[in-house]
């Protein structure tokens, strides 16, 4: 907060957040701002926002809408991971279609995977 002084008397500027406040609407970012000067000085939101000339159900408001969303992006955080070396076989493939199971090994032609997904095909219906 700055101080002026003159001759006759002494004004305060007002914050910004309570210039902001003064608003018919106020942001998210005016709303966290004034939530945080409540808490900051205590007391109660009525006291406050009287103190303050400010709609006293506008921060009920807030205070309850801030209090659901969390400020910020959640912490990160370690996974637990089991690398296992890789089994000495060839690469393979699993299809399922309507509950069959066809498991194709990478050494399979192009055209034997075609008959089977055809023969899967006609049998299921697909």
């Amino acid at each position: 907060m700055m101080t002026t002084r003159t001759a006759a008397t002494t004004t305060r500027a007002e914050p910004a957040w309570l210039v902001a406040a003064r608003q018919s609407r106020w942001t998210l970012e005016v709303a966290a701002q004034v939530v945080r000067a409540w808490k900051a000085e205590g007391g109660t939101q009525s006291a406050f926002m009287r103190r303050h000339g400010l709609p006293r159900e506008r921060l009920r408001f807030w205070t309850r809408r801030l209090a659901e969303k969390p400020e910020g992006p959640p912490p990160l955080g370690f996974v637990p991971v089991e690398v296992e070396p890789v089994a000495s076989r060839e690469e393979a493939v699993e299809v399922e279609v309507g509950g069959v199971r066809v498991r194709v090994d990478g050494g399979a032609s192009q055209a034997l995977v075609a008959r089977v997904l055809r023969a899967v095909k006609e049998v299921q219906g697909c």
